[in-house]
C-alpha cells in the first residue's frame, strides 16, 4: 500500500506492507485525513517524534477486515477513531477512567504510525461509528471537535463567566467559537486573518480583533470588557506574541486555557498569574460522542472550515500550503 512517510525532514510517498491485525483489531480503508497543527509542528521540527513515521490522526474510513474476536456487525461500517492506543486499562490513570493519560499510551501519528496511508489497523476500543449524515470529510473534524468540547469539560463555565476571548482562529479556534456560543458565552476572537474573523462573526462572535492591525490587544479587550478583562481566555494559536498577551487579557481570578500544541517553549508572566490569582487550565483529547452529536445535529458547522482537498500524492504541497496562505483553515487528504 501507499503511505506518506515522514523521515525527519520530508514527507515521501512510499510503498509499504499492509498492516496486519490481531484478533481484537480491525483493518480500516482510509477515506479522508485532516492535517492538524500538531502534524505541522512535527513537519517543521518543532515537536520531536520517532522517525520514520506515518503522520495523521484526524481521519475517517471504512472497516474492510475484522479480527476473530470482533463482532461481525462492524464489517463495512464507516468509522473514525480516538488517537490514544496501547492502553493498558490497569495503570493509576486507567483505574480512574483517565484513559488518554494512560502511562503506556501511544498516540497515532505522533508516537506510532497514523492514518496518512491507504490502510490502518486499529484496536477495536478506539472505534466510533460515523452516522450517515456526516461525510467522510466532515468526520475528520470529530477528533478536534472533541478536543474543543474537552476545553469545557476540564474548565467548567461558572455563573460569573460571561465573556471568553479566543486567540487563534485555526480549525480548533473556530470550533471553539461554536462550542462557546452554545455555552451562552459572549465571544471575542483574535486572529490575523480577516476572512477567519468574518467567519467567526457570521456564526455569532460579538467582537473581533485583527492582531496584525491592533498594537495593544489586551487594552482593546479591556475596552470591550469595561476595563475588567475576559473571564476566560483560550489560546489555540501557539503564537509566542499571543501567549504573551493572554495573561494581560484575562481578568483577575479569571481562567486561562492553553489548547495549542506547537512544541515551542514560550515565556509567560507567572508572577502576574500568581498575584492576580488566575487559574491555568490545559486539555487535549475529548469526548467523541459529544462531537459526533454536535455534527449530526447540525449545531456545529464544519463545511466552511475545509480550505483545500488534496490527493495523497500532493502531500508536501498540502503541508506547505499553510505557510503560503494565512486564510487557510484545514486541508484534507482524500483517498
Amino acid at each position: 500500500m501507499k503511505a506518506a512517510v515522514f523521515n525527519g525532514k520530508h514527507l515521501r510517498i512510499e510503498e509499504i506492507e499492509m498492516p496486519l491485525i490481531t484478533e481484537t483489531q480491525v483493518l480500516v480503508k482510509v477515506k479522508a485525513v485532516g492535517i492538524c497543527g500538531t502534524d505541522i509542528a512535527i513537519y517543521k521540527g518543532h515537536l520531536p517524534t520517532p522517525t520514520p513515521l506515518i503522520l495523521g490522526h484526524e481521519f475517517s474510513g471504512e472497516i474492510v477486515k475484522i479480527g476473530s474476536k470482533i463482532d461481525s456487525s462492524w464489517l463495512n461500517k464507516r468509522v473514525t477513531a480516538e488517537i490514544n492506543t496501547n492502553i493498558d486499562f490497569d495503570c493509576f490513570y486507567c483505574q480512574r477512567a483517565m484513559y488518554t493519560q494512560c502511562i503506556s499510551r501511544k498516540s497515532l501519528g505522533i508516537d506510532i504510525n497514523g492514518a496518512l496511508a491507504e490502510y490502518i489497523s486499529l484496536d477495536s476500543y478506539l472505534l466510533h461509528e460515523i452516522p450517515d449524515k456526516i461525510s467522510f470529510e466532515e468526520a475528520t473534524f470529530i477528533e478536534p471537535l472533541a478536543a474543543a468540547y474537552q476545553t469545557f469539560v476540564m474548565m467548567p463555565v461558572d455563573k460569573d463567566d460571561k465573556i471568553i476571548a479566543i486567540f487563534g482562529l485555526g480549525k480548533l479556534g473556530l470550533l471553539l467559537v461554536q462550542v462557546a456560543l452554545l455555552k451562552g458565552l459572549e465571544v471575542i476572537v483574535i486572529d490575523g486573518s480577516d476572512k477567519k474573523l468574518n467567519l467567526a462573526t457570521k456564526w455569532g462572535a460579538q467582537h473581533s480583533i485583527n492582531r496584525l492591525k491592533c498594537t495593544e490587544i489586551p487594552a482593546e479587550i479591556k475596552n470591550i470588557t469595561k476595563n475588567i478583562g475576559a473571564d476566560i481566555v483560550v489560546d489555540t494559536s501557539g503564537n509566542p506574541d499571543s501567549l504573551k498577551n493572554i495573561v494581560k487579557s484575562c481578568r483577575t481570578r479569571g481562567k486561562i486555557h492553553i489548547k495549542s500544541t506547537h512544541g515551542l517553549d514560550v515565556p509567560m508572566n507567572l508572577t502576574d498569574i500568581v498575584v492576580r490569582e488566575i487559574t491555568l487550565y490545559s486539555s487535549r483529547c475529548g469526548p467523541f460522542e459529544l462531537a459526533i452529536q454536535g455534527l449530526e445535529s447540525g449545531k456545529i458547522q464544519v463545511k466552511d472550515l475545509i480550505s483545500n482537498i488534496y490527493k495523497l500524492s500532493e502531500i508536501e504541497e498540502a503541508f506547505n500550503s499553510y505557510e503560503k496562505n494565512r486564510d487557510q483553515i484545514k486541508s484534507i487528504i482524500k483517498f
